[in-house]
C-alpha cells in the first residue's frame, strides 16, 4: 500500500466513510506497520478537538507531521487520549487536522471535516496498548465487562470505551476471551490473519505472527471466523472445535505438463478430544503449563521460550522435526529440559537465558 491510499483510507475510518473491504484493507496494514498504526490512532482520537479550522499548507503540514513522527516513535506510551493532547499540540494545533492530512493525499481539495464540539465519550476516548512481557500472563477486564487472559509474549489493543455498534479488540499473541453476553454489540477480535466475531462466548485464540498456525477453539457458545485473505468464506465453530489457519501457506504451482500442484489446506476445523478440562492443551498455559502431544520440537520451544523468559537456539536443526510429547508444569527451566531429554536424544547447555540444543 502507498503513503496516498494509506491516507485516503485513514481518512475515510475517521470519517466513518469507508467500506468494510476498505477497513480490513486499513487493518491488514496496520497490524503490518505498527508505526503507522500509532500514527493512525493519534490523528483519530484528535479529530474531535473543538474550535475552527485552521489554515494549513502542505509544505508546512509535512513538516510538523514528521516532526510528531519523530515524537511518537520515540515515545513508550501505550495509550493516547484526548484529554492529553496538549503534549502534542506545541507541535502543531491539531484541531481539524483530519481535514489537513486530506490535503496531502486526496485530490480535488476533499476536506474531512468535523462538528464544533464534541461529546462526552469521543473527549474520554483512550487506546490501550497492552504488552505482556515473557515469563508473564496478565489478567484484564474489558469496558463491558468482558474478561481477557493474555499470554507471554502478547500485544493486545481495546478502547477505554466501545463504540456504539461494535466491541473491537486486536491480537497478536495468544488471549482467552469470557465475553459478556450483548446481543445488539458483537465482540471482535482482530488478529492478522482472520477476526472472530461472538456475542457472548468462551474460546482461546493463539495468533502470534512468528507461529506456523493461527488457532481458535471455542470452550462455550459459537464463534464466527472470517478469514482477511479469503472474506467470502465464513465459518462457525461450535463448541469443543478447534480452526487452525496456516500464516504462511504454499502457493499454487504449475509444473511444466501444466498440472497444479495444491500445497497443505489454508485451514482446517478439528473436533477436541474427550479430556477433563485440565487436560485441554490449547488452554493449559491458564495454569502456567505446556501439555504437548506428537508435536514438532521446534513448536514446543516457542512456547517454553515465552513461558520460561529465555531464547532456544537449535545448533542441529534435525532436532526441530523431532516429534515430542509431555507436560511441563511447575519445573525449573533446566528440570523442563531433562525431561524432554529422557525420551528424546539430544542435549542441551545453558549460557545466562538462552538454551543451546544438539544431537546427542
Amino acid at each position: 500500500m502507498g503513503k496516498s491510499r494509506f491516507i485516503e483510507l485513514m481518512a475515510k475510518s475517521m470519517g466513518k466513510t469507508a467500506t468494510a473491504n476498505e477497513l480490513t484493507e486499513l487493518e491488514v496494514f496496520l497490524e503490518k506497520f505498527p508505526e503507522y498504526k500509532r500514527m493512525h490512532q493519534v490523528t483519530d482520537a484528535l479529530k474531535g478537538d473543538a474550535g475552527q479550522p485552521d489554515v494549513v499548507k502542505p509544505k508546512d503540514l509535512r513538516k510538523k507531521l514528521e516532526e510528531l513522527w519523530d515524537k511518537i516513535k520515540s515515545s513508550n506510551e501505550g495509550s493516547i487520549a484526548l484529554n492529553e493532547t496538549n503534549r502534542i499540540k506545541p507541535l502543531f494545533n491539531w484541531r481539524w487536522a483530519a481535514a489537513a492530512i486530506l490535503i496531502l493525499g486526496i485530490a480535488g481539495g476533499v476536506f474531512y471535516s468535523v462538528k464544533s464540539g464534541y461529546s462526552d465519550q469521543s473527549a474520554n476516548l483512550v487506546v490501550h496498548e497492552v504488552h505482556v512481557p515473557y515469563g508473564t500472563t496478565k489478567k484484564l477486564v474489558m469496558p463491558d465487562g468482558t474478561k481477557v487472559m493474555l499470554n507471554a509474549g502478547s500485544t493486545f489493543t481495546y478502547p477505554e470505551t466501545f463504540s456504539k455498534s461494535t466491541r473491537d479488540v486486536n491480537l497478536n499473541g495468544e488471549g482467552f476471551f469470557e465475553v459478556t453476553h450483548n446481543a445488539k454489540k458483537p465482540f471482535l477480535v482482530h488478529t492478522s490473519k482472520l477476526t472472530i466475531k461472538v456475542l457472548g462466548t468462551v474460546f482461546n485464540v493463539k495468533a502470534y505472527n512468528n507461529d506456523k498456525t493461527t488457532e481458535t477453539t471455542l470452550l462455550k457458545g459459537k464463534v464466527q471466523v472470517d478469514l482477511k485473505n479469503n472474506p467470502e468464506k465464513t465459518i462457525i465453530l461450535l463448541p469443543n472445535e478447534k480452526l487452525m489457519v496456516t500464516n504462511n501457506p504454499p502457493q499454487k504451482q504449475v509444473t511444466k505438463a501444466g498440472n497444479i500442484n495444491v500445497g497443505k489446506i489454508e485451514y482446517q476445523v478439528t473436533t477436541l478430544p474427550m479430556v477433563k478440562p485440565t487436560e485441554i492443551k490449547e488452554t493449559a498455559w491458564l495454569d502456567n503449563r505446556i501439555l504437548f502431544t506428537n508435536e514438532m520440537f521446534e513448536d514446543v520451544a516457542k512456547q517454553i521460550e515465552r513461558k520460561y523468559n529465555v531464547q532456544i537456539v537449535f545448533e542441529d536443526s534435525a532436532l526441530k522435526t523431532e516429534q515430542i510429547s509431555g507436560l511441563l508444569d511447575k519445573e525449573s527451566l533446566k528440570n523442563a529440559m531433562q525431561i524432554i531429554e529422557m525420551t528424546t536424544p539430544f542435549k542441551f547447555r545453558m549460557d545466562g537465558k538462552v538454551v543451546y540444543l544438539a544431537q546427542k
